[in-house]
């Protein structure tokens, strides 16, 4: 699910220990990366191998 791989990579990645301070600032900085997914942010995927 590429909901499920975005949010995990917004917590573990992407999401500074600050942004967690307070709602707003966790709103502001999941819409920050949001507007940012696919221009400045990239997440590779490995190729599959159906073998």
């Amino acid at each position: 699910n590429i909901a499920e791989i975005i949010w995990r990579k917004l917590k573990k990645e992407w999401l500074n220990p600050e942004d967690y301070s307070n709602k707003d600032s966790l709103f502001y900085a999941v819409n920050r990366y949001s507007a940012n997914l696919g221009k400045n942010l990239k997440i590779q995927y490995d190729k599959f191998n159906a073998n």
